[in-house]
């Protein structure tokens, strides 16, 4: 049997593809920590991606088959390089329900779920020729709103609430500890906005309670997050 190595100190951007999670992940990094990345930036992401190419086999893996002694073996090589970091590691994770099994074997995580219109959402991803994420941005969203009810140091924010500039953004970074500088963010990077794509009555919920419970996560006053360790 092989056992899982624990994770030492990490902050998990998690989201929907085309939602700003690589933008998050720029933030958290202008507050000092890294993330092991394999893939440069393009056009669709120009700071780059923040991922690891076996960070995101793992994750499929994981969903597929959980934590077999495979895919435990690979898990391990990702957080041994996640460990190598001095102080806070970043990893960013698109297959949001992935996240439970990096919560379980951590010693210390902070979370920032991160999701966006998914009307814009799907277009953007249409943009780029993707019909359909293997996850759907349902189960993605879902998946955020658990881990935030799950993970004490956690707060959730919108792509719109990030490029408007909006006040809540830095408090939420500083209510988790991270000093995150929100002046690099460029507005005019936005690829998707005010889209006429379709979306479901339930998607529109959805996103409605996400931008609530973003409200409430950054708040000093109303949050889970707060009121445990007040």
């Amino acid at each position: 049997m092989t056992n899982p190595i624990a994770l030492k100190k990490s902050v998990i951007v998690a989201g929907h593809p085309r939602s700003g999670t690589s933008l998050v992940c720029q933030l958290v990094e202008s507050a000092g920590v890294h993330f092991p990345s394999d893939f440069e930036g393009d056009k669709y992401n120009q700071g780059g991606y923040y991922e690891m190419s076996l960070g995101k086999e793992v994750s499929k893996l994981l969903m597929k088959e959980a934590m077999t002694k495979e895919n435990t073996e690979k898990m391990n090589k990702v957080v041994r390089r996640l460990n190598q970091e001095r102080g806070w590691s970043g990893l960013k994770l698109v297959r949001v329900p992935a996240l439970f099994f990096y919560r379980h074997i951590a010693e210390e995580i902070k979370m920032i779920g991160v999701f966006r219109n998914p009307a814009n959402v799907k277009a953007s991803l249409f943009k780029r020729g993707i019909a359909e994420f293997p996850v759907s941005w349902t189960k993605n969203a879902n998946a955020l709103i658990a881990a935030y009810e799950n993970i004490d140091q956690s707060i959730l924010l919108s792509y719109e609430s990030l490029v408007e500039g909006a006040s809540h953004v830095p408090r939420g970074f500083e209510k988790i500890g991270l000093d995150a500088d929100t002046s690099i963010i460029d507005s005019d990077q936005q690829t998707q906005k005010n889209s006429r794509v379709l979306i479901s009555s339930d998607e529109e919920k959805l996103y409605e309670r996400l931008k609530k419970l973003e409200r409430e996560s950054c708040s000093k006053a109303g949050s889970r997050w707060h009121k445990l360790r007040g």
